[in-house]
């Protein structure tokens, strides 16, 4: 509107590099009016090309700037060759521009016109085509322009002419020069002496200064692949510095602050503060030694106790043995207390928590100074109890070594219920191909420590380790063959690949020799389970040459293999026998050592003695030594300086005789006599000795002396007339 009031008395424009009284300075809007004006010279220069209105490009006429008559007779006009008059100026005109002190520094403008590349003619300072809008290339220069430019004094003041008045663009430069708040037009067909400001494309062009985008052509391809190729080298070289690298020890892993492994850039430290407080109670606890501090963090850990997740339950009970001085805290009452605590939460525990408590009580009951609590005792059997029948219910989800080390905690404390250590032995069987020979090994040793045998166990442990002889170590052959020699379980198939592979290793000079005590028991545990394979036996022999000493647990062994080797495979033995003071010298030390086998309680073979003496005529021995050099329990002679008697009782006992885990029940269950038992009474027989076993079990059951001597005579009719 000010503007209009300005047109319409006829005032002359402001300076350029001045205002508007009354309106602030807008730069944007300046702006905008550039683009705007720039924007309509390229479309009015398009319609001008497109009437085919000639050369001239007079702006001037009556009409406005999309008026076609004006077009026309600017169009008639320029091919006549008609001059224009010059324009008046008025607010719409261009004003002169601004002192030089008010003029940014610029690029100069041209003092003349030209003609453009496409025969556009151009005035002087255009910097684009008006025909075909692009920027100009300058083949001919017009002669200089006598018009003032950038002159201090302003220029005359003209009223506006309806004629005169044509189409006007904004007098403010693009490249920056100043101007007023109330922008100059300018006439297409300006004359020479009036400059004009360069017109840029500002809207349309994309500036100058804005980045490319990049291609994806082959050179960022390329650069991708190298990059690529660079990641990978580098995670290579990490991990082979990795694997050089040991990883931090686990003090230094402790103390690490929360967060530092974050601005490290690996994980963050995922404990909480409930864990780092259980870390600094086991710290107190394992570092308390006065007796105040032993009963404020004994308090603490009954208080804190129901608390603790599983695993730090687990963690505790197991650094409780470092805490001396909790150990002794209320005489031991603490450890019953949380064994108590302990014991409804068992379904809590996972496999590898469960074994780690398992092992921890066990270890506990163990210990000497247990034994004098009663409380201990009371809830540590409870425990076990407990944890028996928590383990049956989930026996396949144990891996195999956790197995083994929860059987051993349970062997360890004297625990053996039948019906857990049949539901393992199925649980066993059913997975023994999962099993690794070391660790079915130590299976089967668990067991036959337990005089427990499961026969379809065993057998399907011989098949399988048969195929993995060559895995085992040298005492883990010795631990195989000595299960099952005493459990009395045969099998040729597995002695045979277990005695050739022994063989194979004592030949070959790079792998590691069996000792001559290993060899021995190797061989004795063959003699128990009726295998004869001389190549071992020989290599047995030539050891025992080589040893200037040996243990005596390994002569006793070497005495009853001769004595099995003499009495069942005599021809073939008697090309490497050794020679007769040697086998002498053995038995004086077997004489020596193995004084009094007893096998039963004193009582009992003293009850049996009487009985027999009732039933036979001849003199009656306890603890009778044959003249092979074993011993029996109750012998009867005819004469006293006889050395072998007419009868020979052996009694079978707890410790004679392995349980069978094929039945669930205890009573139904099967007494298998152990390997070793069973040997000495077959090589007792091959000496031609009668011999008749009685049950411990069974002649406890009897209660009347009748009873007994019915009993004893209807195992002695089974001899033949020894009554008589």
């Amino acid at each position: 509107m000010m503007l209009a009031k300005m047109a319409a008395a006829g005032a002359a424009p402001p300076p350029p590099g001045g205002s508007i009284p009354g309106m602030p300075e807008n730069q944007q809007m300046q702006q905008n009016l550039n683009d705007y004006y720039a924007r309509w010279w390229s479309t009015y220069a398009q319609q001008q090309q497109a009437e085919k209105a000639g050369q001239g490009a007079d702006m001037g006429g009556d009409g406005t700037a999309f008026d076609k008559e004006a077009l026309q007779r600017l169009a008639e006009r320029a091919a006549k060759g008609i001059e224009e008059p010059p324009p008046q100026q008025s607010i719409f005109t261009p004003s002169a521009p601004a002192p030089e002190a008010t003029v940014p520094p610029g690029p100069p403008p041209d003092s003349a016109g030209g003609v453009c590349a496409c025969g556009q003619p151009y005035q002087a300072g255009a910097n684009f085509c008006s025909s075909c809008g692009s920027k100009l290339n300058k083949v001919e220069s017009a002669p200089p322009s006598k018009a003032q430019v950038g002159g201090a004094s302003p220029p005359p003041q003209h009223r506006p002419s309806p004629e005169a008045s044509g189409p006007s663009l904004s007098g403010q430069h693009a490249d920056g020069q100043a101007g007023g708040s109330a922008a100059s037009a300018v006439s297409s067909a300006a004359a020479p002496t009036q400059p004009r400001g360069p017109i840029t494309l500002k809207g349309f062009l994309r500036p100058t200064n804005e980045p490319l985008k990049p291609k994806k052509d082959e050179d960022s391809l390329q650069l991708m692949m190298e990059r690529l190729q660079g990641n990978v080298s580098q995670t290579k070289q990490a991990m082979a510095v990795g694997e050089v690298a040991p990883p931090p020890p686990p003090q230094q892993q402790k103390m690490m602050r929360p967060g530092m492994m974050g601005m490290m850039g690996a994980e963050e430290d995922p404990r909480t503060r409930a864990d780092f407080e259980f870390e600094a109670l086991v710290g107190r606890m394992q570092q308390a030694q006065s007796s105040d501090d032993v009963e404020h963090i004994g308090r603490e850990i009954l208080i804190r106790f129901p608390s603790f997740n599983p695993q730090q339950v687990a963690d505790i009970m197991g650094k409780m043995d470092s805490a001396q001085g909790l150990q002794s805290y209320q005489n031991g009452d603490l450890m019953a207390e949380l064994c108590r605590m302990v014991l409804p939460r068992l379904k809590e525990f996972t496999s590898a928590q469960f074994t780690s408590l398992t092992s921890t009580l066990a270890a506990w009951t163990r210990k000497p100074d247990r034994a004098r609590s009663p409380r201990f005792q009371e809830f540590s059997k409870a425990f076990f109890n407990a944890a028996s029948m928590e383990m049956s219910s989930r026996l396949m989800t144990f891996a195999p070594h956790e197995l083994n080390c929860c059987l051993a905690a349970f062997v360890s404390v004297g625990f053996s219920e039948h019906k857990f250590f049949a539901s393992v032995g199925r649980a066993a069987l059913a997975r023994h191909s999962s099993f690794a020979p070391v660790q079915l090994t130590a299976l089967l040793a668990i067991l036959s420590e337990m005089r427990m045998m499961q026969t379809d166990l065993f057998n399907a442990a011989a098949v399988f380790l048969c195929t993995r002889v060559k895995e085992l170590r040298a005492v883990d052959i010795t631990r195989v063959l000595r299960s099952f020699a005493k459990c009395g379980m045969q099998h040729p198939s597995l002695c045979k690949a277990l005695s050739d592979e022994v063989v194979t290793r004592a030949r070959d000079k790079s792998a590691p020799a069996f000792k001559a005590e290993d060899l021995c028991e190797i061989a004795w545990t063959l003699c128990v389970l009726s295998h004869y394979h001389e190549a071992l036996f020989r290599l047995m022999f030539k050891a025992l040459e080589k040893q200037p000493t040996i243990s005596s647990d390994s002569l006793l062994h070497v005495y009853e293999l001769h004595l099995v080797l003499d009495a069942e495979h005599k021809e073939s033995y008697y090309r490497y026998r050794p020679d007769s003071h040697l086998i002498d010298q053995l038995e004086d030390h077997y004489k020596e050592c193995r004084k009094d086998e007893r096998r039963c309680s004193e009582r009992q073979r003293n009850d049996v003695a009487s009985v027999l003496k009732s039933l036979v005529e001849g003199s009656v021995h306890v603890n009778h030594r044959t003249s092979c050099g074993l011993l029996v329990d109750v012998a009867a002679l005819r004469k006293r300086s006889s050395t072998d008697g007419f009868i020979h009782v052996d009694l079978d006992s707890n410790i004679t005789v392995v349980r069978s885990l094929d039945q669930d029940e205890p009573t139904t269950a099967a007494l298998i006599p152990e390997g070793a038992v069973a040997m000495r009474r077959r090589i007792l027989q091959k000496h031609g000795l009668r011999l008749v076993t009685v049950r411990e079990a069974d002649w406890r059951d009897l209660d009347d002396s009748k009873d007994k001597r019915r009993y004893l005579r209807q195992l002695l009719s089974n001899l033949g007339d020894v009554l008589s």
